[in-house]
């Protein structure tokens, strides 16, 4: 769970950073918002999908190795 974790610090630094980048630059807050908003609503359908296979896969290889680990016969 430690990967999850660490995942998510690194989505949300990353976000925090694209926001800050636009407040120093002399954009308000909501027209950072609003440029963040219009990144995604932009995308296509396969373009949506495979961010979702990305976001994804890093959740499923975690809970992967949980299962993995616990089916392990114990010694």
């Amino acid at each position: 769970m430690k990967v999850v974790g660490i995942y998510f610090l690194l989505a949300f630094l990353t976000f925090w950073l694209l926001v800050v980048v636009d407040l120093l630059s002399g954009t308000s807050f909501t027209m950072s918002m609003h440029s963040f908003y219009v990144t995604f609503a932009t995308t296509t359908l396969q373009e949506m999908f495979i961010m979702v296979v990305f976001a994804v896969l890093p959740i499923v290889a975690a809970i992967a190795g949980y299962i993995k680990r616990n089916r392990a016969p114990q010694k």
